[in-house]
């Protein structure tokens, strides 16, 4: 036992921080919901950090309240912050704001980048430590989820209190099912609460989700349910305690949850557990109404049909109909009502409507009368509930309550006109024995009982209703007169229990409703002569009457008046005479069984009656025999013969015995009396009454067998249908106590009942408004399965072969269902054949067969049943017509034996037998019932025979037949094989069947019959799997759906071993073994989905043992499926599922296989590729294939280095063995290389291999390796190895000193080899390596790389005449220059004079040199990048021309070559403008001479160095730019006699240009453009007018751009172009098309500057005047101009910009004169540009219409149709506008 000092210290240990123990401390780092624990003990809280605040900023997109943890939790101080340095308070409020956040983030939990934000919970706070109840709760509703094992994995050892239940599921880390976090809920107070507390802090911080609210819903729901079944066992006063705990843990958890408003689904989750609280505990009706009142309260309009709902179920549990006034009121308004009848359909809401209508009269002082009027137009009520209503009332105003009586009589006289109302009001007051008119006096009721026809010859009297003031001898006169009118009785002694006298019983019960509530008219109607109540003992009349009164469907108040009245007169009688009156105690039995209390109290003194009638007189006289029964031949007419009557002796016994002990309780509960009787008929006593503890004494069983005789006799001749009922039950009851009455008596009744007219029947139920249901199935349930004849008549009844109604038929079947566990064994074989045959009886009717079929798949077959029905199926032999005799066949020879002909009707019926029978066998769960094997394998065998004879696959029956196989060889898993018959099972016929089907569902189904088979018995199935997989490789393996991959699996993981055992116990190797196997799924690749194709060949490797079939299976798939580019990719995925020995050992085989391919005596690759069965050619392909796909495999498989060099890391303990298998591949590899001849595919393939080798080992073990290959390898070796080492640097990280000391030394060794006296791919390998590890650890020692940069830079490289080394070196010291910068300028001139020198000869070859071009400018790029100022104006001259010579010689559909692009990009930015500009002027006339492409390129240098320049930079360098542009725009001029298009060039320099304005000032641009003004307009000689046309077109094109670009800006610039372009539109000739170019640019122009001018530049009268006679007077020139699309604009612009009457008038003036013009297209022009300025201008041009009218009159009539139809559109134009006519003006 542990010391109290050691107790302390294990707690200190506990809690300790471990803030000194590393270990403990990365532990606890590791733990995390996203990466494994490895991985993230060595992340830093930077990592995490970056990648959970990816996740938190997802989640704040997605959800604006997270936001708010910006601030704290997710904060970049909250990277530092350590718990454990933290206050108390400080933790206390990190835990408060972690809450918060865990309840807000809790509905998202499935997304990717919640569970990233809670990581850093995790990480940084540790959550899972200092609030692990919080984050449980948080998670538990995902329990199921995969990420809540994760979670458990990461909960420290201590979990709390309410959630140590977890423990078991923490171990191992397995997702708790629902039942287990039921059971806590249930058990555990703790877990309970909190969990509800957490849900509910969520919700009332509106940080809830559906999922929460629903998963606490569900889970606290089934939590009150158990809880309350768990509160039901031991004592009343123990339960009352367990049920107000209860109460006290659940109530103020639902009130909690009502008071949080507006989240609907947290409200119907709380009324759910109310309802289930409510319906399953005993609550007291005041809990209920605080229930009530919570709900309500806490409705909105959204939840308040489930409220009502509620409210509804808790109201039908109270004992009392009440309802609280706060209830009551918020109730009583139209939409509740409205909701309320909608309820009404789904839910009972009697109670509540009742309660509600109740207290609405009570409270609202008359003013609830029009809502309980609204109440029943609804007719929310049943009849039942409307009685008790009226009851209520009625009593409320006998006791003289006045606080209610106004509303009450108000509302009674307004219902009292309605019929159904007035009839149920009239029939309550005579329940309650008083009249109607004694409560409301005055009121008249609309629904007085009528009086039925009395017969043919008798006409109905109405018996109106009188009030209490009326005139009584008036009424007594009609009583009187309407008893005079009842028929007269035609026997001596009738008895209205003679079914003969059913219409006069109707007539005197309706008569006798009518006077009951008279005592006058009742002391009349009995003392009437028909009654024969003087002859009481003689006659049944009287008494009959009475007694068929008191169980018929008359009135309740009729009933007791009739009893009561028998009651009287048998006392009197028994003073006089001493009778057996037995006959009555059915009918006494039957009013005991009355809904009605007072029916039942006078039954009950009616029985004492006729039990005084019993008792002798004296003290010491006996009851004898010898008293006479009364009327038992005449009570039921000629029914009287079958009755059985009682001893008087025995008839004493039952009254006294049975019945008149249970009187009392009988008249508190109507059922009890059918309890009571069963009970005590079967021999049970009951006890007697529970209130006086009165017990009967036992009854023999020779009396109870009487009694049940005399009770079935009854039953079968009464016409009485409730007593009939009543006694049906009783007898039914009885169980073998009633053999002999249900034998003798009821068979025969049952059989007469079953076959009465169906109308007959109907209208005696109705009459008695018993349920017709009810009574057949009365009558159908007193049979047994006692006796073979009652069984027989059940069958006869179910089968309709008497003659029986047919809704009796289902009856008969379902009490065949309901006796079957009580038959014996041979009855069940029997009733199981019966069924079956009829479920498949064609001539049988559809209800027989259905109800046959119902009946047989919901009996509970025992194994015998099953066997029996299985082995008793037809065989297919019997199906066909059997031969003739011998002596009638004909025996000739040459006549073959002809076949026997199939019965179709006899097979079609069994094939559905069949069908039928193995439906029952597979519902039937056979897994445990192994006797069926024998009858379902020969079922299997004859299946065969059915396929041949129906000439169909059967599919179904197939798939049935395995369902049931593999269900019971599934059974027999827990069995020894010795304890079952094997001999049955056939193996053979499986394969049969799976190799015949054509069904994927029976392949499938089979498949893992097999599989089973060979787990439990593999000797079974061995012998005869090959075939098996054969046929997998065709169908199973090719199906994509998961049902299909669990078959796969199953059969490869049961099958597979049990064979592989076998083959290795036999001595024989396992690959060659399993060929055929392997070969079926290699054969099935192809096929096989994408998704399962990894996880099928993973199983298979494993199952059979990586160790000896990964490279079988890797070499198969590369032999058959070596063009398929998926092949590689998938070897690689499965090799990679391996640990790191496996790929290795693998990889070591599959090169022995690949020597085994080389050998002339071939052994494994015969067995597994084939080899044998190919010719040379083929071996040669699959053996190149088998090496071509290893390097592949090996090059691809960068996971496969990784994991050596994790082993190698591990040191030489871990890595011997690893070393020394790489050390045998290698030695194989090396084998290869040395066996291949020179030169041959196979020592190419050879060499790659090797190559691929080299590069799987670490880099410092490679290195070691390859200084031994270099010094004794061959040159292809040593370019291997510098391929290997070239890789390696490639894939290096930087930031590795270890790799770096290693690159940086073996650099120099490297540069050995670039010696002349070295082969030129040596040198060229060399190169290369030195290319990458300089510029990766270049830097880190600088004197070496320069070292190597020389020696590149040197002859033996640079300088070398093989193109490929040359170009290789460019580019490996264009990589220097970035590592080296100003350390390699001591050799950059020679350099760059070389290297430059390389681009003219690339220029000068003949075909142009693309690769050494592109090496050449990105040496170029690398030094402007790096070295910009190393660029002289001699060396920039260069590359300028340079660029422009290859963008002429290169080819540009050759997308290899960008430098020179990329050349002109970066010198635009890298080299200043004063060096720039000034060399793109120098270089310009060379690069534009060379044409268009290399213009453009010139120019793309100019625009991005525009583009990158900044203002000040452009402004400083304007000149020099300046002189660029003339140059540029005066390459129209210059390309004028090109034949190549330079459009695209003349825009581009307009855009050059314009972008250079944006950048400029109006100080720096306006001197430029007059300079271009004057160079455009006097810098050439008048005489050379093609130049100087041209240099016009750029000026003006220019000047285009600039107007649209700058718009009113640049108006006033306008004025230098004035004189300039009229003096060119004056002379410009259009037919040119130079100067028509010319003539629409400058229109263009100043239409621009019309349009876009602002201050009134062209209203000057000198601008204006300038341009308009030369613009207009170009409406001349409408033959070689289009007018349309620029004149006519360009003056509509001048006439809006002009804006002056004045100026308007002269344009009109000259357009008007061109109308009159001899041309008739120059006319036309005027007209339309007349109609463009007037849709203009509008009225503003229209002032000068006086002066157009005479040319528009005369433009009407003109010679020119198309003149006169644009001038008809002028007029309607001008009328639109002015709103008037012209016609008027024209005439």
């Amino acid at each position: 036992m542990a010391t109290s000092l050691q107790q302390q210290l294990a707690a200190i240990q506990q809690n300790s921080t471990n803030q000194l123990d590393l270990k403990a401390q990365k532990t606890r780092h590791s733990k995390s919901l996203l990466f494994e624990p490895r991985d993230a003990a060595g992340q830093s809280f930077d990592t995490i950090y970056q990648i959970c605040y990816e996740g938190f900023e997802e989640l704040c997109m997605l959800d604006a309240r997270f936001t708010q943890y910006a601030r704290n939790l997710f904060s970049e101080q909250s990277k530092s912050e350590d718990r454990t340095q933290m206050t108390a308070g400080e933790n206390e409020e990190l835990d408060k704001a972690v809450e918060s956040f865990l309840g807000l983030v809790q509905g998202r939990l499935l997304l990717k980048p919640a569970v990233k934000a809670v990581e850093w919970l995790v990480r940084r706070f540790r959550v899972q430590e200092y609030s692990p109840e919080t984050m449980l709760l948080t998670f538990l509703p995902y329990h199921t989820a995969h990420i809540f094992p994760t979670l458990l994995s990461i909960l420290p050892n201590q979990l709390p209190a309410s959630f140590r239940w977890l423990h078991p599921y923490v171990a191992s880390l397995q997702s708790p099912p629902r039942h287990a976090v039921l059971a806590a809920a249930i058990n555990n107070q703790g877990f309970f609460s909190g969990f509800s507390q957490y849900a509910l802090r969520v919700t009332g911080a509106r940080n809830h989700s559906a999922i929460l609210l629903g998963f606490w819903a569900s889970i606290t729901a089934q939590a009150v349910s158990g809880m309350v079944d768990a509160t039901r066992s031991g004592r009343d006063a123990i339960r009352k305690q367990r049920e107000e705990d209860l109460l006290l843990r659940v109530l103020p958890i639902l009130q909690s949850a009502l008071s949080i408003r507006g989240v609907p689904e947290l409200y119907l989750g709380a009324c759910m557990i109310m309802t289930i609280l409510a319906t399953k505990a005993s609550l007291n009706d005041h809990v209920l109404d605080a229930m009530m009142e919570a709900i309500v309260s806490a409705w909105t309009k959204e939840t308040l049909e489930d409220g009502l709902v509620c409210v509804a179920v808790l109201s039908e549990e109270k004992q009392h109909i009440s309802l609280p006034k706060s209830i009551a009121c918020a109730l009583a308004i139209d939409d509740t009502l409205r909701l309320l009848a909608s309820v009404a359909q789904r839910h009972r809401v009697g109670k509540l409507v009742l309660a509600l209508a109740l207290k609405s009269l009570e409270i609202d002082q008359g003013s609830g009368v029009p809502f309980v009027r609204q109440v029943m137009a609804e007719e929310l009520l049943s009849e039942h509930n409307l009685r008790f209503f009226y009851d209520v009332l009625i009593a409320r105003l006998q006791s003289g309550e006045t606080t209610s009586a106004q509303p009450i009589v108000e509302f009674l006289r307004s219902v009292a006109d309605d019929p159904k109302h007035g009839a149920i009001l009239q029939r309550v007051t005579q329940d309650r024995g008083v009249s109607v008119e004694q409560v409301l006096p005055g009121l008249l009721l609309a629904a007085q009982s009528d009086v039925a026809e009395l017969d043919d010859t008798v006409k109905a009297k109405d018996v109106d209703a009188m009030e209490v003031d009326g005139d009584h001898e008036s009424k007594d006169q009609e009583l009187e007169s309407l008893i005079a009118s009842l028929p007269s009785l035609s026997k001596k002694h009738p008895s209205f229990l003679d079914r003969s006298n059913d219409d006069t019983f109707r007539t005197y019960g309706k008569t006798l409703e009518v006077v009951v509530s008279s005592q006058h008219g009742m002391r009349q109607l009995l003392a009437h002569h028909n009654v024969h109540k003087g002859k009481l003992a003689e006659s049944p009349t009287f008494l009959s009457l009475l007694a068929r009164t008191a169980c018929s469907n008359t009135l309740v108040l009729a009933k007791v008046r009739a009893l009561e009245a028998a009651s009287e007169e048998l006392r009197v009688l028994s003073a006089n005479t001493k009778l057996d009156m037995q006959v009555l105690i059915p009918y006494a039995m039957t009013g005991l069984a009355d809904n009605n209390q007072r029916v039942r109290r006078a039954a009950a003194s009616f029985c004492n009656t006729l039990h005084s009638l019993f008792e002798p007189t004296g003290s010491k006289e006996k009851t004898g025999n010898d008293v006479r029964t009364w009327c038992a031949d005449a009570v039921y007419g000629s029914g009287s013969a079958t009755l059985h009557t009682l001893s008087t002796q025995n008839a004493q016994t039952f009254l006294s015995s049975a019945l008149i002990p249970i009187l009392e309780d009988c008249v508190l509960d109507g059922d009890h009396v059918g309890r009571s009787l069963a009970d005590t008929l079967r021999g049970i006593q009951t006890g007697g009454s529970r209130r006086n503890n009165t017990g009967g004494k036992e009854m023999k069983s020779s009396i109870r067998s009487e009694v049940c005789s005399f009770l079935a006799s009854h039953a079968a001749a009464t016409p009485a249908l409730r007593t009939k009922l009543l006694l049906l039950r009783l007898v039914s009851g009885a169980d073998k106590t009633a053999n002999d009455a249900r034998k003798n008596v009821l068979l025969p009744f049952v059989k007469s009942w079953t076959a009465s007219p169906p109308d007959q029947v109907d209208a005696q139920c109705a009459a008695e408004n018993i349920s017709k249901a009810d009574l057949d199935h009365a009558v159908v349930a007193c049979l047994s399965h006692r006796s073979a004849d009652e069984l027989q008549t059940l069958k006869s009844i179910a089968a309709g072969e008497v003659s029986v109604r047919s809704e009796v038929q289902p009856l008969a079947f379902e009490h065949l269902r309901a006796l079957w566990s009580s038959m014996k064994e041979p009855s069940q074989i029997a009733l199981a054949d019966f069924l079956l045959d009829h479920a498949l009886d064609e001539a049988a009717s559809e209800t027989v067969q259905a109800e046959a079929l119902e009946t047989l798949r919901n009996l509970h077959l025992p194994d015998e049943i099953l066997v029996h029905i299985t082995e008793s199926l037809p065989n297919a032999s019997d199906l066909q017509d059997q031969p003739s005799s011998a002596k009638k066949q004909r025996t000739s020879k040459g006549e073959p034996a002809t076949l026997r002909k199939v019965n179709q009707s006899a097979l079609n019926a069994a094939i559905r037998r069949v069908t039928l029978v193995l439906e029952l066998v597979e519902a039937s769960k056979p897994e445990q019932r192994h006797t069926l094997l024998k009858g379902l394998f020969n079922l299997l065998s004859e299946l065969n025979h059915y396929k041949t004879l129906t000439g169909s696959q059967l599919v179904y029956l197939q798939g049935l037949l395995m369902s049931c196989l593999l269900s019971v060889v599934n059974g027999l898993k827990g069995s020894k094989p010795q304890d079952v018959d094997r001999s049955v099972i056939r193996t053979d016929l499986i394969v049969e069947c799976v190799r015949t089907t054509s069904s994927t569902q029976v392949h499938n189904t089979a498949l893992l019959l097999i599989s089973s088979l060979a787990s439990w018995a593999p000797e079974l199935v061995l012998h005869s799997v090959m075939p098996l997989f054969t046929f997998m490789s065709t169908t199973l393996l090719r199906q994509s759906d998961e049902y299909s991959a669990h078959v796969t699996d199953q059969t490869v993981a049961r099958i597979v071993p049990p064979l592989a055992a076998s083959l290795k116990k036999r001595g024989r190797d396992l690959v060659s073994g399993a060929a055929e196997l392997l070969l079926s799924f290699t054969a099935a690749f192809e096929h096989v989905p994408l998704h399962r194709r990894a996880s099928l060949f993973r199983h298979l490797v494993q199952t059979l043992g990586p160790e000896e079939s990964l490279f079988a299976v890797i070499a198969m798939l590369v032999e058959r499926y070596p063009k398929d580019e998926r092949t590689i990719p998938f070897i690689e995925e499965l090799i990679g599922f391996f640990p790191v020995q496996t790929q290795l050992h693998a990889i070591q085989q599959y090169i022995d296989l690949i020597f085994d391919t080389l050998k002339r005596k071939r052994t494994l690759s015969d067995a597994i590729l084939g080899f044998g069965e190919k010719d040379a050619m083929e071996r040669d392909m699959s053996t190149r294939d088998l090496f071509h796909a290893l390097r592949r495999i090996i090059d691809r498989h960068g996971a496969l280095r990784k994991k050596i060099a994790k082993e190698f890391a591990k040191g030489e303990e871990n890595a011997g063995h690893l070393r020394t298998l790489y050390s045998r591949i290698l030695d194989q590899a090396m084998q290869l290389v040395r066996d291949a001849e020179p030169g041959t595919p196979i020592r190419h393939a050879s060499e790659s291999i090797l190559s691929a080798l080299l590069l799987l080992t670490p880099t410092k073990d490679f290195i070691e390796t390859s200084a031994q290959l270099m010094q004794t390898g061959s040159d292809e070796t040593r370019q291997q190895v510098f391929s290997a080492l070239e890789m390696r640097a490639m894939d290096a990280e930087r930031g590795n000193a270890s790799l770096q000391e290693t690159f940086l030394d073996v650099l120099p060794n490297c540069c050995v080899f670039v010696q002349p006296a070295q082969p030129v791919k040596t040198r060229l390998a060399a190169v290369t390596c030195i290319d990458q590890i300089v510029d990766k650890y270049g830097k880190r020692d600088r004197t070496a790389a320069l070292d190597a940069a020389k020696v590149v830079a040197g002859d033996a490289a640079l300088g070398s005449e093989d193109y490929k080394l040359k170009v290789t070196s460019t580019l490996c010291l264009a990589s220097m220059v970035g590592v080296l910068e100003e350390e390699l300028i001591s050799i950059l001139p020679e350099v760059f004079d070389k290297i430059l020198g390389y681009a003219q000869v690339a220029f000068t070859s003949l075909d142009v040199d693309y690769q050494l071009l592109d090496a050449v400018f990105g040496f170029t790029v690398s030094v402007l990048d790096h070295l910009p100022w190393m660029f002289s104006p001699q060396y920039l001259n260069k590359a300028v021309s340079s660029v422009g010579q290859a963008v002429t010689k290169v080819d540009y559909e050759d997308a290899e070559i960008t430098m020179p692009m990329e050349f002109c990009s970066v010198v635009a930015k890298q080299i200043n403008p004063q060096d720039l500009f000034p060399a793109i002027e120098r270089t310009f006339e060379e690069v534009t001479a060379l044409g268009r492409k290399a213009t453009r390129q010139h120019l793309s240098i100019l625009h991005g160095a525009v583009q990158h320049q900044k203002k000040t930079a452009l402004t400083k360098n304007a000149p020099a730019l300046f002189n660029v542009f003339i140059q540029a725009f005066d390459l129209r001029a210059a390309k004028k006699a090109s034949s190549e298009d330079h459009t695209e060039v003349f825009a581009l320099v307009d855009k050059i240009a314009l972008d250079t304005v944006m950048k400029l000032n109006d100080t720096t641009f306006r001197p430029f453009y007059v300079r271009l003004v004057q160079w455009a307009t006097s810098g050439q000689p008048k005489l050379d007018r093609d130049r100087r046309t041209a240099r016009a077109t750029s000026l003006y094109s220019f000047s285009h751009a600039l107007f649209e670009q700058l718009k009113s800006i640049v108006t006033n610039y306008a004025n230098y172009l004035l004189d300039d372009a009229a003096d060119w539109l004056g002379t410009l000739d259009a037919k040119l098309p130079e100067e028509r170019e010319l003539l629409n640019v400058i229109l263009d122009t100043f239409s621009s500057s019309f349009q876009h001018d602002q201050d009134d530049f062209w209203q000057a009268p000198q601008h204006f005047e300038a341009v308009k006679s030369p613009i207009v007077t170009q409406l001349e020139k409408t033959n070689h101009l289009d007018v349309s699309a620029r004149v006519i604009p360009a003056i509509t612009e001048l006439a809006m910009a002009a804006a002056s009457p004045e100026h308007h008038k002269s344009m009109n003036t000259i357009i008007m004169q061109y109308m009159r013009d001899e041309d008739a297209a120059v006319r036309l022009a005027a007209v339309k540009c007349e109609r463009a300025i007037t849709e203009k201008l509008n009225l503003d041009w229209l002032s000068l219409l006086p002066e157009m009218l005479p040319f528009i009159s005369e433009a009407q009539e003109d010679d020119d149709e198309e003149v006169e139809r644009e001038t008809l559109r002028w007029v309607r134009q001008i009328e639109e506008i002015t709103g008037e006519s012209l016609e008027g003006m024209l005439q």
